[in-house]
């Protein structure tokens, strides 16, 4: 019973996107953005498929960012307990004034050091610094395809910026 009138999935081939669309899920595909992207799951952790996948992420995430709204990225393998849009929108809750909430990756090595920000799951509250934010991320494509993770690269730009 959970409203899914707010949800954009940004789907990665024209198959997935006829499916979204079937069940009522708004989605959006891009054949030049997105026309590259492999079909089958990844073998493994930072093999080439991996890598473009992580980079879709980061597409993903700027576009919203550059279109002015407050949003939540997740991975398609997370299911709420309860709904956490309560806390993220309530305005007078004690985190209202921060602008991006990652969960915790727990891998505490050094390069996700100091912050071990997760990026399957995280809150963005739309402002100049999250905007400018995300367009930085997606301008250090080197680093992630160096790294194979954009979220060694998010998390080296989070090191800036805090």
């Amino acid at each position: 019973n959970i409203d899914i009138s707010n949800i954009l999935l940004f789907s990665t081939d024209e198959k997935m996107h006829k499916i979204a669309e079937s069940i009522g899920v708004v989605s959006w595909y891009d054949e030049e953005t997105f026309g590259a992207m492999p079909e089958r799951a990844a073998r493994q952790y930072a093999d080439p498929s991996f890598t473009k996948m992580m980079q879709a992420k980061v597409f993903c995430v700027q576009l919203v960012a550059m279109l002015g709204y407050d949003f939540l990225f997740q991975d398609v393998d997370i299911i709420w307990f309860k709904n956490p849009l309560e806390v993220f929108l309530n305005t007078s809750h004690p985190l209202a004034p921060f602008e991006i909430y990652f969960q915790d990756d727990g891998n505490h090595a050094a390069f996700y050091s100091p912050y071990s920000a997760n990026t399957g799951f995280y809150f963005v509250r739309h402002s100049d610094k999250t905007r400018h934010f995300f367009n930085q991320v997606l301008m250090s494509g080197d680093l992630i395809l160096g790294t194979h993770s954009h979220q060694v690269a998010l998390i080296s730009i989070l090191n800036e910026h805090a």
